[in-house]
């Protein structure tokens, strides 16, 4: 029966060291998870702000074209009773 040779010690230690380059690695992309995330509230509240502002500006349209409406209502039936 042939033995193969297995240095235990040299195995370990290597996976110790492949461990911690690991770790590091994990807390890097822990760090830009935690980055892109930051953007992600910041984009979202600069969307939300934009979409009030828009609902501002809507509702002011529709209101000039209520009143718009109302006046040539009012116009059309002076016209024509």
């Amino acid at each position: 029966m042939n033995s193969l040779a297995f240095d235990t010690h040299r195995a370990v230690k290597a996976l110790c060291e492949a461990g911690a380059a690991l770790r590091a690695e994990i807390i890097e992309r822990q760090a830009e998870v935690a980055n892109i995330r930051s953007e992600l509230k910041t984009d979202i509240g600069l969307i939300r702000a934009e979409f009030g502002d828009l609902e501002v500006r809507l509702y002011r349209q529709l209101w000039l074209m209520a009143a718009g409406i109302v006046g040539l209502t009012v116009a059309l039936v002076k016209l024509l009773g």
